[in-house]
């Protein structure tokens, strides 16, 4: 970098931390000013509602777990927050089981696994296979790849449905 451009980047870094000029101009457009209705209540900063524990209802003051949150201080009610947090969280149902397939997909599977298996544990052995042994592993793995693509289902021409369109 030229010292233009650190001068430059310096300018920018401060005019991030410098604080709102005081001749009343705003660094956003007046059309996202609040109203005197919509400002935040006393004491409640907009990092709180970073916080997990700080729900709506504690700092509106409106329906929250108990009386001390009711009257509005952020954090009050956290052990009624996680009690209730806790009687409904989600567990998931139990997943499907896996298709067991059909007794020629669960060959095709078998012959694309074991060939490579069995010849990667020859080769680490080192051993000498027989050309016939390889030939029967290379068409076995061939065989039931090919069955596998071929008994995939495929799109029919008569589905209505697109998928996810955006």
């Amino acid at each position: 970098m030229s010292r233009d451009d650190d001068q430059t980047w310096a300018e920018l870094i401060d005019s991030f931390h410098a604080s709102p000029a005081g001749d009343g101009d705003q660094p956003w457009p007046a059309a996202e000013e609040l109203g005197p209705d919509e400002r935040l209540e006393e004491g409640v900063r907009p990092d709180d509602f970073r916080d997990a524990s700080v729900t709506l209802g504690s700092v509106t003051g409106r329906g929250a777990g108990s009386d001390a949150a009711a009257e509005g201080s952020v954090g009050a009610g956290i052990d009624d927050d996680a009690a209730e947090e806790a009687a409904n969280h989600f567990v998931p149902p139990v997943p499907a089981p896996i298709p067991r397939g059909d007794r020629i997909q669960r060959l095709a599977w078998a012959a694309v696994i074991a060939p490579p298996i069995a010849l990667i544990i020859v080769a680490i052995m080192s051993w000498r296979p027989s050309d016939e042994i390889v030939f029967f592993a290379v068409v076995a793995f061939i065989a039931g790849f090919v069955t596998l693509i071929a008994r995939m289902r495929g799109h029919h021409p008569n589905d209505p449905d697109d998928g996810a369109v955006i």
